[in-house]
């Protein structure tokens, strides 16, 4: 077997359509920006790929597979990576795409390219998938002869643009997701095996009018749990190369919105387009299954107050409208209202995305009493709240400046930028121990029970009319009829239509 060369890299975010902010190229820089000698650096074991996050990631797994086959030249390009939120500026978006294609031609002849991608990206003036474009683009340097592996979050919406320029296709099989480094690893060991034959890769997708179900959508709960075991037996099968699900981000403002299943075999087309479609079978039937049961902000605080749960740790409230995990902008005001009303005597913490009420903040010393006008995100259209209290102390981090700020039994961080505060070391840098709170709001659906899950044991969805605001998905019409808003009786109806629609030009 000759020596292969295979250029690595990732351009990864995922998109809100509702928010008022636009993410610029220094949301990409301030978070992760790596290239060329420097991404490989932390692609290794002792690396930390996404410091911070997640030590080991998709590009570190490619890496450790491609050496595990042997014989591999792995060829770093770049890696960018932003917090979700609005839509990327165009000027962003092909700044970052032309920097990408731009090293892949100047890294000379390759066998193959693998690429980290969200698949839920939007781009302001863009009237295509970007991460199709991205493909068509790095297509083009390669030529049709080359391996090009992606990778997908699996709340990607799948269209043939993100499918057909690709030979390898995989996503996380986790949510919340823990399997980057797996991920990784799956798409470089098949890539691998494409490129010198050792495998003939055959794929077969659906396209499912079904914008919003499965319950929690968490892999080890029901009623997901069967379908992603099942996935994993799948893949033991010497005869299937991959399969995904893909249970969509929900908040673009794509028409073709739906969950995906795609299986990939060795050589079998046949055997593919069966097992694609009972997986759509298998994941159409939990359409159902109903979300956990949502609370207004009092019914919240009432039932924290009475809880036993309590005694074991805080109870977390998940502000589902304002889900900066999912591109929100983290300026909701309505949380705070509430417990500016009748705090309950509970110690909650609550962050805020407000740079106006920040600036006011910040320019007071510790210890300052004072009213703040809470506005939240500027342009957000949010209530203002009238806020006294102090100025305990501040801290500088992933989220630009931050001051706490206490005003009756709850702690508020106003944030310069949209937090994401998944690590309970955010509040630990702002003074407080997170295990001695009645409640902790949190921005995030998933990620966050990951470091919480030895403090926190009791979530309470909340809503608060925001930009994650599950209520516009069940009043949008779409162009092909889908649940929750419709309840076609199979989801063959729509796949070919939904399939067609994501296909350029």
């Amino acid at each position: 077997m000759r020596p292969l060369r295979i250029a690595y890299g990732r351009l990864f975010h995922e998109a809100c359509a509702w928010s008022p902010l636009t993410t610029e190229l220094a949301d990409f820089e301030r978070v992760h920006r790596l290239e060329g000698d420097a991404l490989a650096a932390v692609c290794r074991l002792r690396g930390k790929e996404l410091e911070g996050y997640l030590a080991h990631a998709e590009l570190t797994g490619f890496v450790q597979a491609a050496r595990r086959a042997g014989g591999v030249e792995t060829v770093p390009l770049a890696s960018s990576l932003a917090i979700p939120s609005g839509p990327v500026s165009r000027a962003c978006f092909d700044w970052l795409v032309d920097d990408l294609v731009a090293r892949l031609a100047a890294a000379g002849p390759v066998d193959g390219v693998y690429l980290a991608l969200h698949g839920s990206m939007e781009v302001v003036g863009l009237d295509e998938p970007p991460e199709g474009l991205l493909l068509r683009r790095v297509r083009e340097i390669v030529g049709p002869d080359a391996g090009l592996a992606v990778s997908y979050d699996l709340h990607a919406n799948l269209t043939a643009d993100l499918v057909d320029p690709v030979d390898v296709l995989v996503a996380y099989r986790t949510n919340p997701h823990m399997d980057l480094l797996q991920t990784g690893w799956r798409a470089g060991s098949r890539l691998v095996d494409a490129i010198r034959g050792t495998t003939r890769p055959e794929h077969a997708w659906r396209k499912l009018p079904l914008v919003l179900g499965g319950g929690a959508t968490i892999h080890f709960m029901k009623p997901m749990r069967a379908v992603f075991r099942w996935m994993r037996r799948l893949e033991r099968d010497p005869r299937v190369i991959s399969a995904s699900l893909f249970m969509v981000h929900p908040f673009t403002s794509a028409d073709n919105l739906g969950w995906a299943a795609h299986v990939c075999t060795d050589g079998d087309p046949v055997l593919a387009a069966e097992l694609a479609d009972q997986l759509a079978d298998r994941a159409w039937a939990q359409r159902h299954a109903p979300l956990p049961p949502t609370r207004s902000m009092d019914e919240a605080l009432d039932e924290v107050r009475e809880s036993a749960w309590r005694k074991a740790g805080p109870l977390t409230l998940v502000d589902m409208d304002d889900i900066v995990g999912a591109g929100a902008p983290g300026g909701n005001t309505r949380l705070l209202q509430t417990l500016a009303r009748d705090d309950r005597g509970l110690r909650t913490l609550i962050p805020v995305h407000d740079p106006a009420a920040l600036e006011a903040a910040w320019a007071l010393a510790d210890g300052s009493e004072t009213t703040l006008q809470i506005t939240g995100t500027p342009g957000y259209g949010q209530p203002g709240v009238a806020l006294t209290g102090r100025v305990v102390c501040r801290d500088e981090g992933d989220f630009g400046r931050v001051v706490r700020f206490d005003t009756g039994a709850f702690h508020v961080a106003i944030t310069e930028r949209p937090p994401l505060p998944i690590h309970p070391r955010f509040w630990r840098a702002l003074g407080v121990n997170p295990r001695r709170a009645d409640a902790i709001v949190q921005k995030n659906f998933f990620h966050y029970r990951i470091f919480y899950a030895t403090t926190s044991f009791r979530h309470l969805p909340v809503v608060s009319a925001g930009a994650t605001s599950f209520d516009r998905l069940r009043e949008r019409q779409w162009p092909v009829p889908s649940y929750p808003s419709a309840d076609p009786a199979d989801w063959r109806a729509g796949d070919g239509l939904l399939r067609e629609m994501g296909r350029r030009g």
